[in-house]
């Protein structure tokens, strides 16, 4: 009785995966990259996607029999759920051989319902942008121009999501306006090099605001903001590679903070492995620096680390990884950079890294080498001691259980800021640690200048004094007055951070839901 019906669903369905049509798709490829269909079908489980809005679009009716469908438009929001090695997650993408993907009514109509649907279910986010944001032409098709709202339910449902299950983002090629926002809203974001760009306003914009020439990549490529503006974490080689990220990316994490992170046992590496590099590494001679990822290498599970952000803010690292096979969130501090300071371009890195981990229960493993806030004129003009200190109360907000290796340095604020003194952290020393409110170094001479400046022999006496000073520096008297718990052996770090965090998420595991603070963007 319905198999016309049925038919004609069946039709409208072809039309839509016939997205723009064979010329719109053939230019695609031709620039070297996927449709948005063709992402969807190699990031997930064969035939789990599960689409939602497929009949959604444009459509041209007959003008004397207003039942007969010439024609659709689809819309290009393409959107649904589907299996990512065997998780269930939410996933919407721009069909840029649609309108370069602009954005309407339709788009935004079905982008509110995909955040509604997403929260409801409590699955992963995974944005899959291409868009160029909205287009003027809108205004000659509803008459009006309407006052930006943003889809205020939409936007507050997003914001919400944050705070409750993890959202991606992946940017394939000129990004703006609303997909430039999906980039920025979210925990983790990646671009494919020299083929996605991202700004608020494209060259044509600021051609005519500025009279400025510029080109895409020179405004918004990756060099911009995977290395300079933090506003994209990561950049990929290819779609291929960017598509890989996301999946690494999500399995360290839960479906949503109802759940634990689950742990992925590997039997080939041993909880009790002692690396004999550890006992050599660090220089007796402060000012040489060394390999922190090495170290790491060598206390992390083998092949577990997964760096964000890995060229911004470079003296802080912020990375997952696993310990004997549970998810665990890791900062370190990189030497090689401005000596590890904590510079203007760390603290947002350094906050949305804690917020990450403390929303999604991950414990944090901190291996500590910061000789505090970098100093200088720039310092000084980009706000260093304010970003930093508002940085550092993600720290102190964070809930979740803290381990903090000593490795080396610890001075002032920003070294008061790599744990939390509200609640319990877990703290091992090496033997090359030091700490202090300053350094020995600078501290003497400024507290015994007119001493030094009146001696016989300055430079004698000032080595004195640094002599005398870093005897008392010694971390062995900080822990004979139990100013910190244990001074180990480097080798044992290891075999002791794996019986942590077993301890660790029997802990967190009674503290699921949603962090009273909220996830800050």
């Amino acid at each position: 009785m319905w198999h016309k019906e049925i038919e004609e669903i069946g039709r409208r369905k072809e039309i839509a995966y016939k997205m723009g049509g064979e010329k719109n798709v053939n230019k695609q490829h031709s620039y070297g990259k996927m449709t948005v269909r063709e992402r969807i079908e190699i990031l997930f489980d064969r035939g789990s996607f599960i689409e939602r809005g497929t009949l959604s679009g444009a459509p041209i009716y007959d003008e004397d029999d207003k039942s007969k469908l010439i024609d659709l438009v689809p819309c290009p929001f393409v959107m649904g759920i589907a299996r990512l090695d065997g998780r269930m997650v939410a996933v919407h993408g721009d069909d840029f051989t649609i309108k370069g993907a602009s954005v309407g009514r339709m788009y935004k109509a079905k982008r509110g319902y995909f955040i509604k649907m997403a929260r409801s279910l409590r699955l992963p986010v995974i944005r899959l942008v291409e868009g160029a944001g909205g287009s003027i032409r809108e205004i000659l098709e509803i008459g009006y121009t309407e006052l930006p709202s943003g889809n205020l339910e939409g936007t507050q449902n997003e914001a919400e999501a944050l705070s409750e299950i993890p959202v991606v983002a992946v940017g394939f090629g000129a990004i703006a306006g609303l997909g430039a926002l999906f980039m920025v809203k979210s925990h983790f974001s990646v671009m494919v090099k020299e083929k996605a760009q991202v700004f608020v306003g494209g060259p044509p914009l600021v051609k005519s605001a500025f009279g400025q020439e510029i080109t895409k990549e020179e405004l918004g490529g990756y060099k911009v903001h995977t290395r300079i503006s933090g506003v994209v974490d990561n950049e990929a080689e290819s779609e291929e590679d960017a598509l890989k990220q996301v999946k690494t990316f999500l399995s360290y994490l839960p479906s949503n903070v109802w759940e634990m992170p689950k742990r992925q046992h590997d039997d080939n590496d041993d909880p009790e492995r002692r690396e004999e590099e550890l006992a050599t590494i660090i220089p007796r001679d402060q000012r040489k620096t060394y390999n922190m990822r090495k170290i790491l290498q060598h206390i992390l599970d083998r092949d577990s680390i997964f760096e964000i952000g890995k060229y911004q803010g470079r003296s802080q690292i912020t990375a997952f990884a696993r310990m004997n096979g549970y998810p665990v969130g890791v900062l370190a501090n990189d030497p090689m950079f401005g000596g590890g300071s904590f510079n203007y371009d760390v603290a947002e890195k350094f906050q949305r890294f804690v917020d990450m981990c403390d929303t999604f229960h991950l414990p944090i493993i901190n291996f500590s080498d910061q000789p505090g806030f970098a100093i200088g004129k720039k310092s000084e003009e980009y706000g260093t001691i304010r970003k930093g200190v508002r940085a550092s109360f993600a720290m102190i907000q964070a809930t979740i259980p803290i381990a903090v290796l000593y490795l080396r340095k610890c001075f002032g604020v920003a070294g008061a800021a790599q744990r939390t003194a509200m609640r319990f952290s877990w703290q091992y020393a090496w033997p090359s640690a030091v700490w202090g409110n300053i350094p020995v170094e600078g501290g003497v001479y400024a507290a015994h200048r007119s001493e030094i400046e009146a001696a016989q022999d300055p430079e004698a006496y000032l080595k004195d004094l640094h002599t005398t000073y870093r005897a008392i520096a010694s971390p062995f008297r900080t822990a004979e007055a139990f100013g910190i718990e244990d001074i180990i052996d480097p080798r044992d770090t290891r075999p002791l951070l794996c019986e942590w965090v077993e301890m660790a998420y029997k802990v967190e595991k009674d503290n699921l839901g949603p962090k009273k603070r909220g996830m800050r963007c």
